[in-house]
Formats: C-alpha cells, sequence, structure tokens
C-alpha cells in the first residue's frame, strides 16, 4: 500500500503476448509440425521480452523504436540484449528547507541483460535482470557499521563494492524526527530477477505463467519500465508482478476459419489474470493478497479520423483479510495526422482495515474499515514536426488531507517509472517523504506495531497529491540531436500534509488545525514552478549521451513553519550503452 492507502498496481492486457515484428521469420504455421494444431490466430511472432512493437503511447518516447529480431537457429530462436548506463547526479538543495543535508551527488551504474528462448516461436521462455542497479561507483561504507567498505583507509582503496544510497538515520538526532535522517549508504542485491516467465501459443489464445510487467507501457499507476521512454528521467525496475494470464481474439472464434483475422494489430483483444501480490505464512491463508483482473483493448490501424488508434478498459479485484479493494481504467490515444492525442485515467474504490490498525498504535482510535477511493489520470496532446514538436500535458493524482482512522484513503499514487519532471516530485518530494516515513516506521516499531504502512509515505519519487500543467517543446536539428525545454506549474490537489507527524501533533477537536507539511509548516496549495531542460546525443545507433538539469522554485506545499524553502537545482549527465 502506498502512502497510507491500498493503491494497486494495475493489470492490463500484456501487448507483448500480441504484438508484430517486421523482422521476424517466417510464421510458425509455416514451420509447425504436422501434428501441432493450427491456432486460432497466429502465435505472437518475434516479440522483443523487453520492447513490444506498439503504437507509441503520446506521452513517451519511441526508445528503442522497433523490437528486437529473432534468430533462428532450426526449430529454436533466441533473442538477447544488453543495456549499460553510468549516471551522474547533482542536487543543490535536495532539502529547500534545513540548513544540513541540502546537497548530494553520486556516480551510479545499471545493467540490463535480457534473454528469451522459443521453440518455432509457440513455447517461449523469457528473462530479463538488472545488476548493479543504483549501485554507487567506489569503495563505499563504514567500518563501523553496515555496509562495510573493502579497505579501512580510503587512500588504499582497490575494489569497489556494492553499496546504494539511501535515506538513513544520522546516528545523532532524535530518531522519531525526520530531520535526523539523511542520504546515507545500504547494501544493495546485485541482481534483481525483473522477468521469468514461460508462455505458450494455444490453439485458441496465448497463455503466459511467471514473473512479468504488470502492463506494457507507461500508465499512471504501472509502467513496464522497459527501454528510454521517460521524456525526462530514467526508468528503473518497472512495474512487475506474479501472474498467470490468458489472452485471446474472443470474436474470432465465432467466425468461420478462412474469414478470421489472424493479425495482431488490429481487432478485439480480451485478457484475464490471476495475480498473487502477496503470500505471508506458508500455513496461514489470511494474510495472502490476491487479484483478479480482465481486460478488453481495441486496436485499429486505422480509423475515419486518423490512425493508430488505441483504447483499454480494465476491472481487478484485489483482497486480502480485512481488504477489498476495485479498481477500473482505461487507456486511449490515437493519431490525428500531426497531432497526436492520449488520456490514461484509473480510479480505486473499496475499504480496508489494515491502515487504521496499525496507526491505532499513535492515536488510539479504534480501528475502522476505511473507505478508499483514489484516481489520478494523464492526459496530453502534441503536435509532431520533422524538426520540432509542440507538448502539452495535465497530470492528476488525488490527495488526502486527514489522517483520521476513520477519514476515506483517498491519495493515489503513480507508478515511480511513470515520471512527471526531473525534480520537484523525483527528489525533493521523495527525500521529504522519505524521512517522514523513516522516522514514523521507527515510531510504530517502538510502539509495537505488527504492519507498517507508514514505510508507503515514502513516495520513492512518484507523482501524488497533485496536479500539473507541463508545456514541453522539442527541438531536432538533426536526426541525432535532440534539445527539449519544458515549464512545469504544480498545484496540491489536497493541502499536503505529513500524516505522522499531524497525529502526533493533534491537541484538538478540529484536526485541520493541527495538521503541518513535511517541512513542519502549516499545509500548502502550490508545490512550485520546475523548469526542465534536456539534450541528447546518439551515435551509432548503440550510444547515447543525455544531459539533463532542472530549476524548482518552490512554493508553500514545500515550506516550513516559517514560511521558507529555497530554490532547488538539478543537473544529472549519463552515458548509455545498448544492444
Amino acid at each position: 500500500m502506498r502512502s497510507g492507502s491500498a493503491a494497486l498496481c494495475l493489470v492490463m492486457l500484456s501487448r507483448a503476448a500480441l504484438a508484430d515484428d517486421a523482422n521476424a521469420p517466417p510464421s510458425a504455421d509455416a514451420t509447425r509440425s504436422a501434428s501441432a494444431p493450427p491456432p486460432m490466430f497466429p502465435p505472437p511472432p518475434a516479440v522483443s521480452p523487453r520492447y513490444p512493437l506498439r503504437v507509441t503511447e503520446p506521452w513517451t518516447d519511441t526508445d528503442p523504436p522497433s523490437a528486437w529480431r529473432r534468430n533462428p537457429l532450426g526449430d529454436f530462436g533466441f533473442r538477447a540484449g544488453a543495456e549499460y548506463r553510468a549516471q551522474e547526479l547533482y542536487i543543490h538543495n535536495v532539502s529547500p528547507t534545513t540548513e544540513t543535508a541540502r546537497h548530494v551527488s553520486w556516480l551510479e551504474h545499471r545493467l540490463r541483460v535480457d534473454f528469451a528462448v522459443d521453440y518455432l516461436d509457440t513455447v517461449k521462455l523469457v528473462t530479463s535482470a538488472d545488476l548493479l542497479d543504483g549501485v554507487l561507483w567506489g569503495d563505499n561504507g563504514s567500518l563501523l557499521g553496515g555496509p562495510t567498505p573493502n579497505s579501512g583507509a580510503h587512500i588504499n582503496a582497490r575494489n569497489p563494492n556494492q553499496s546504494v544510497p539511501c535515506v538513513s538515520y544520522d546516528g545523532a538526532g532524535d530518531p522519531l524526527s525526520g530531520d535526523s535522517y539523511r542520504y546515507g549508504l545500504c547494501g544493495s542485491n546485485p541482481i534483481n530477477v525483473r522477468r521469468a516467465y514461460g508462455e505458450v501459443a494455444l490453439p485458441v489464445g496465448v497463455l503466459r505463467v511467471g514473473r512479468m510487467p504488470v502492463i506494457d507501457g507507461m500508465g499512471v499507476q504501472a509502467a513496464d519500465g522497459d527501454g528510454r521512454p521517460n521524456r525526462f528521467g530514467v526508468s528503473r525496475t518497472g512495474s512487475i508482478v506474479d501472474r498467470i494470464l490468458f489472452a485471446t481474439k474472443p470474436l474470432e472464434a465465432f467466425k468461420p476459419v478462412g474469414k478470421r483475422d489472424k493479425s495482431a494489430d488490429r481487432g478485439l483483444f480480451w485478457g484475464i489474470t490471476y495475480d498473487r501480490y502477496v503470500t505471508g505464512s506458508p500455513q496461514a491463508f489470511s494474510d495472502d493478497v490476491h487479484q483478479i483482473s480482465t481486460v478488453f483493448r481495441f486496436l485499429a490501424p486505422k480509423h475515419p479520423l486518423g490512425s493508430d488508434l488505441f483504447m483499454n478498459a480494465y476491472y481487478a479485484h484485489r483482497w486480502s483479510s480485512g481488504s477489498a479493494i476495485e479498481s477500473l481504467g482505461t487507456r486511449m490515444y490515437s493519431t490525428f495526422g500531426p497531432f497526436k492525442a492520449g488520456f490514461d485515467g484509473a480510479l480505486n474504490v473499496g475499504t480496508t482495515r489494515e491502515i487504521s490498525v496499525a496507526y491505532q498504535k499513535i492515536t488510539n482510535d479504534p480501528p475502522a474499515d476505511q473507505p478508499v477511493l483514489q484516481g489520478g489520470f494523464r492526459g496530453v496532446v502534441r503536435y509532431d514536426h520533422k524538426l520540432f514538436s509542440l507538448y502539452l500535458e495535465s497530470d492528476y493524482a488525488s490527495g488526502s488531507d486527514d489522517p483520521r482512522a476513520r477519514a476515506a484513503l483517498t491519495q493515489f499514487l503513480w507508478a515511480e517509472d511513470s515520471n512527471v519532471g526531473l525534480l520537484l516530485f523525483k527528489h525533493v518530494l521523495a527525500f521529504q517523504t522519505a524521512r517522514a516515513a523513516a522516522a514514523g516506521t521507527e515510531l510504530l516499531k517502538r510502539l509495537g506495531a505488527t504492519t507498517f504502512p507508514t514505510t508507503a509515505i515514502d513516495t520513492k519519487g512518484a507523482m501524488t497529491d497533485a496536479f500539473t500543467i507541463f508545456p514541453q517543446v522539442d527541438f531536432r536539428p538533426h536526426k541525432d540531436l535532440l534539445f527539449r525545454g519544458g515549464v512545469m506549474f504544480a498545484w496540491a490537489s489536497a493541502p499536503l500534509i505529513n500524516p505522522v507527524a499531524s497525529l502526533q501533533n493533534r491537541n484538538s477537536v478540529n484536526i485541520q488545525d493541527d495538521l503541518v507539511n513535511f517541512a513542519g509548516g502549516k499545509p500548502g496549495g502550490y508545490y512550485g514552478t520546475e523548469l526542465d531542460a534536456r539534450f541528447q546525443w546518439r551515435f551509432a545507433e548503440h550510444f547515447i549521451f543525455d544531459l539533463e538539469g532542472a530549476v524548482l522554485f518552490p512554493g508553500s506545499a514545500l515550506q516550513n513553519k516559517d514560511g521558507y524553502a529555497v530554490r532547488s537545482t538539478l543537473l544529472q549527465g549519463r552515458t548509455t550503452f545498448w544492444f
């Protein structure tokens, strides 16, 4: 759960199971053994496990531009890919309201390795793993605590270790105060297996089983984390789930064999999934979290008003002991000549008791079944010319200004890899909420809580409790050069509050008098204005250099009790090698 809510990672039909590949070899029908039954529609030929060929979402970059090639070897086929990036980050005033812990800088790795093998392009195994994701360059740590460095003296360092930056207790202040937390060092998981699943093209559809992306593409509640789709910043792991998925074209079963539409880029598709989000004690079933979902998708390469129509609608039901959440949403976009337009919206409704049970340790309020009512959307309109693009984006995530146990859970959290800008949500708010989450979790531990919803206060860089207007412009003087700039105006959809600190501060009947933001000030309605810029140079189709910068002029939502918050700036550069 996120930010004290039961926000769902939504389930949509994976188009990786239904996409064509322009570089695919002859279809499986031509190479299938005589004993195999003919499929209702062709199995998904030569689709990249990372980069499915799809209609480009108007809010993303098409990067890479196409799916990977299948390399045949007899009846078998192989696909493989790799991407390595190194990124340097510097932020001046990541904490705009404090005199300490204000600046941050690091240089980090990430290597992604993907591999897939298939038999007759009908039975597949797909894997994807991130190595050294976020690991800092060099030998890092402290001999007096964890993680420990490889060398006791910095000047004698020889080999790097595997530490990552994280918000942690500084060892000096009050561990129940967010001000006592700053960026430090933590150990890492050097190998993160993000995908491992099997897939088979049956006569009536596609069956996939294993660990896989929640959706394909970049939605408001889930993002696949593949490629380099963000207009600013990078993607990381993506949203993954352990799932059983079945997908088909339901209307084709009612047509004569000779008239069935065997294409994978047009028509109506349907899918159903079962997801296991949590498996608790193997001998207790009440602590498991399950989800069932269904999705309909319609594709039309051409339509009366334009081309590349994509329409997606889904419903998901998630349940566990004491919680039941329904999730609905839609994602749609199309091209109209030089214009593209798209919309992605989600709504979560239901009830949960888990949050109020944990917060009872702080408030002594009786636990209650809290209603869940959360929503978010993204809308985009863009105009594309050979030399430039004009782009307008508007984003929304509902918020909450009432932390009490009987209040509705209304705070919506976007997917972490669906970036909105470079600095405000990705770093400044992420740092503020991480400190508050760490202090709140320490408080619950000392009070003997058995669950810790305070960890979900940490946004991890996702947009939440906000409404933004974000005009942007691209300039492409050469096919290998990109200049991009944008101005983001961000308001809080509800006055931004620190729920734990507000509950601790409660000393009156009217909770509104006791609310504080993450800097200890009164909740405000305006986050600020952010200027973003990006320069990109590509070389030899397999190397990319990016340089990005941002300036944030903070508003009242980020100010402390004295009305103080200083300007924040970011500069980051990265090199990316990919195959």
